[in-house]
């Protein structure tokens, strides 16, 4: 194992892998707040879209934040190189999709060296498994750590990228974020590197390898596309959290008490659920003088970042389209995981697996071949039934 010891200065350059939404205001928000801190964007030039956002970020150079944070910055380094982007970073901080982590993994393995950190945020469940597993298929032998946080860091949207200019808008910034490493003996030093570096005192690290991926309910976004779909078909303009009605909100606590419950199963306490994210994320009270508040009253709570008066102007739009990372991202990575994970367990999880059928239905696809699998995670169904003794053979490697 390579020596761990570590400061402030230690991080000298970091990479945001991905220039989606969350990368690119990641990427600003890094050099802002740290301009000592090299700071590398790697965008993936693969299909159309994606090579005209690399054209405007290395015409432009500049991106203009807005919200919460305020400025413009340049990036030390845009590029769409895969070997470019690794060289020198201590610190890899993927933002795109969960779905696309098997083949970012891909992408790595080659150009990966001892020592590094592979931060992943909204891994689901859970793409630091499926990455370690993948990028040691691909003949990589770096002895690199994985981490993942349970969702995003920021509330975060690119409000233009044209010709004339690039603005991102970080409405607001989560309090605490639950963190998982691999191999899981590392946390400390995770917490370490990232708490001394550009993630003060954000995380709360879980010792289990799965804690964070689990920890991450999908309710409101599954629930609320699958629940809106006349609306969101009907091209209407509306708020996508506001929108959800207390019938809603029920079907989200019922998909936490399922995915609760698996967890439970599997020796995982103290796993939150939505309304406990709310609390932890956003400060919303979980009490109105003593009485427990409804999901329905914290997710229309006025500090939420979803929240926008009668009137004004809409914080957080519904999607345009039901093909959506909402949909197929989250049920994907997030629910037929755990749907197999209480296969496994002999959980009955009625509405995972209603959930499943129906985004097949929607986007015309068979989920259940295409989500994540245990085999895909590198775990059997006997790891999941013992995982309390399965999970310490993660401690050392993976």
């Amino acid at each position: 194992m390579p020596s761990r010891d570590t400061d402030k200065n230690h991080i000298k350059q970091i990479t945001v892998y991905g220039a989606g939404n969350a990368g690119i205001s990641e990427a600003a928000r890094i050099k802002l707040q740290f301009p000592q801190i090299r700071l590398v964007l790697y965008n993936w030039p693969g299909d159309e879209k994606s090579r005209e956002t690399f054209a405007l970020l290395q015409r432009h150079q500049v991106i203009h934040l807005s919200g919460i944070y305020e400025g413009k910055v340049k990036p030390d380094v845009i590029t769409s190189r895969v070997d470019v982007a690794v060289k020198g970073s201590q610190v890899i901080i993927i933002t795109t999709t969960a779905n696309a982590h098997e083949s970012v993994a891909v992408q790595l393995a080659p150009y990966l060296t001892d020592e590094q950190t592979i931060l992943i945020f909204a891994g689901g469940i859970d793409s630091k498994f499926v990455m370690a597993k993948k990028i040691t298929e691909e003949g990589c032998t770096a002895d690199v750590t994985f981490a993942d946080a349970d969702t995003f860091i920021y509330a975060a949207k690119i409000v233009e990228l044209s010709s004339r200019r690039i603005e991102v808008l970080i409405k607001a910034k989560k309090r605490k974020l639950y963190l998982s490493a691999l191999p899981s003996e590392r946390i400390r030093h995770v917490l370490r590197i990232l708490g001394d570096s550009v993630y003060p005192d954000q995380f709360i690290g879980c010792d289990d390898p799965l804690q964070a991926g689990i920890n991450d309910g999908p309710g409101l976004h599954i629930v609320g596309i699958i629940m809106q779909r006349q609306r969101i078909e009907a091209h209407e303009s509306f708020n996508f959290y506001l929108g959800l009605d207390e019938d809603m909100t029920g079907m989200i606590e019922e998909l936490d008490r399922e995915r609760i419950a698996v967890a439970q199963a599997m020796g995982i306490r103290n796993c939150p659920t939505t309304r406990d994210f709310l609390h932890t994320a956003y400060d919303i009270s979980l009490t109105d003088r003593g009485r427990k508040r409804s999901l329905f009253e914290m997710v229309h709570d006025e500090h939420t970042p979803y929240y926008n008066p009668e009137g004004g102007p809409i914080r957080s739009p519904a999607p345009t389209t039901m093909n959506h990372r909402y949909l197929y991202e989250e049920v994907m990575t997030r629910v037929v995981p755990l749907y197999y994970m209480g296969k496994a367990l002999g959980i009955d999880t009625p509405l995972h697996r209603r959930i499943i059928k129906e985004a097949g239905n929607i986007l015309n696809r068979d989920y259940f071949k295409e989500g994540r699998n245990l085999d895909e995670l590198g775990l059997s169904p006997q790891d999941i039934v013992h995982w309390q003794k399965a999970k310490k053979r993660f401690a050392h490697s993976f």
